[in-house]
């Protein structure tokens, strides 16, 4: 009996297994697991929500990032569940229950990309391609104890995607390892200059953003990852409202964004009787959202796009926390730490910057936890080289 079968809360029943059409490349018999939003031929998705799956046609051809991947000699395993349509952070689906953490048992794994992130944490997969609007590769990499990247903006083609919203999704992965992480980065993002990332970039009003227990092993780690960079840059924002601003300003443009692309599928009659009623919500909320807001927001954007472009170039990046919190317990009410999120994952989002989160906190509770590294568009591959030392340099550290 296949892995997929033995897990369901991880796995779709629909969609291939043990699919493979190449036995060589980079990625030679690596598991591949698939976020049910990547188009197969002669598929149907679901996107997380029974109703979409049951309207939906097969594809006509595979998404492109997936056939790149198998490709490079991936072994498709099976598609894994999402949160409704993606449109979630918490990893708990109304319809087919939530992957519970296999690096933290009774904990969430964090959305909306849990199947991909529960499959590769619990080693049932190497590889987890999955989807980023407002944090859904960096939020449960950072549940799991994943190495997991949301790309630059549009540097990843989104052919065969069912979208969310447009002007934020991006294709991103998960995996254990960085040096994977890395490889997946050569199949399938463009051609592009790997520069030395020499200098690190701290904004000190980042880390009052997490709980309080947090903040010393985040110093820590800060402390810990300082001595791989030759430059350390201060900067402080130009006014501290910017951050008071920022979950609000992406939950408007995203909306807005959702609402553009959904607005006739969501506004059939009784249509949003099929979703969980949190998710349901957020849909009302976005198809309320109006054109001023939407321009009182990206107001917000531009300053946070100044902000990013005068202190990140091609040889710098930022540390931030990825997440407030370690992950929460399954079934909890997460409504408020949604908001906190979003403060912290729309940096990337609004500046349409590459972010990798890095699992390398040891916290005495033994709950997964680490940071990100954040670079300018355009940096991804001299983001992951980054990355990649930067994870050799700590595992030379740690007493054996």
């Amino acid at each position: 009996m296949s892995d997929k079968k033995n897990n369901k809360s991880i796995f779709c029943n629909h969609g291939p297994t043990l699919w493979q059409t190449n036995h060589s490349g980079l990625l030679a018999d690596s598991r591949l697991a698939v976020k049910d939003v990547f188009a197969v031929k002669g598929e149907r998705n679901s996107a997380g929500n029974p109703h979409w799956f049951k309207t939906a046609k097969p594809a006509q051809n595979t998404a492109s990032s997936v056939n790149k991947l198998m490709t490079a000699g991936c072994n498709f395993i099976g598609f894994t569940h999402t949160d409704e349509l993606a449109y979630s952070l918490e990893g708990n689906n109304i319809h087919y229950g939530a992957a519970q953490n296999p690096k933290l048992k009774g904990y969430a794994c964090g959305g909306s990309s849990m199947g991909s992130a529960a499959s590769v944490a619990a080693n049932l997969a190497d590889i987890g391609l999955g989807t980023d609007t407002g944090g859904s590769i960096r939020i449960p990499a950072s549940y799991c104890g994943l190495y997991g990247i949301r790309p630059s903006h549009n540097v990843i083609e989104k052919e065969g995607l069912i979208p969310l919203a447009p002007p934020f999704d991006t294709i991103g992965w998960l995996t254990q390892s960085a040096e994977l992480l890395s490889s997946v980065g050569d199949v399938l993002l463009p051609q592009q200059a790997i520069n030395k990332v020499n200098t690190l970039v701290m904004c000190e009003a980042l880390f009052e953003l997490v709980d309080p227990s947090l903040q010393a092993p985040l110093g820590k780690l800060l402390e810990k990852t300082k001595p791989y960079f030759n430059h350390h840059i201060d900067f402080k924002l130009p006014k501290s409202s910017l951050l008071s601003e920022l979950a609000d300003t992406f939950r408007i443009l995203q909306g807005r964004a959702i609402a553009k692309t959904h607005r006739d599928w969501l506004e059939l009659p009784d249509q949003l009787s099929h979703f969980a009623p949190a998710i349901a919500a957020r849909f009302k909320m976005a198809l309320a959202l109006t054109e001023q807001e939407e321009q009182e927001a990206l107001k917000i954007q531009h300053e946070w796009q100044a902000i990013v472009a005068k202190n990140l170039n091609e040889h710098s990046c930022l540390f931030l926390p990825t997440t407030p919190t370690t992950a929460p317990k399954l079934g909890a009410d997460t409504s408020a730490l949604r908001m906190q999120i979003i403060t912290l994952s729309a940096i990337a989002g609004l500046s349409g910057s590459a972010q990798v989160h890095l699992p390398l906190a040891d916290l005495a509770n033994d709950h997964p936890y680490g940071f990100s590294l954040m670079m300018s568009h355009g940096n991804d591959k001299s983001l992951l080289a980054c990355v990649k030392h930067l994870a050799a340099h700590f595992k030379q550290d740690t007493p054996a």
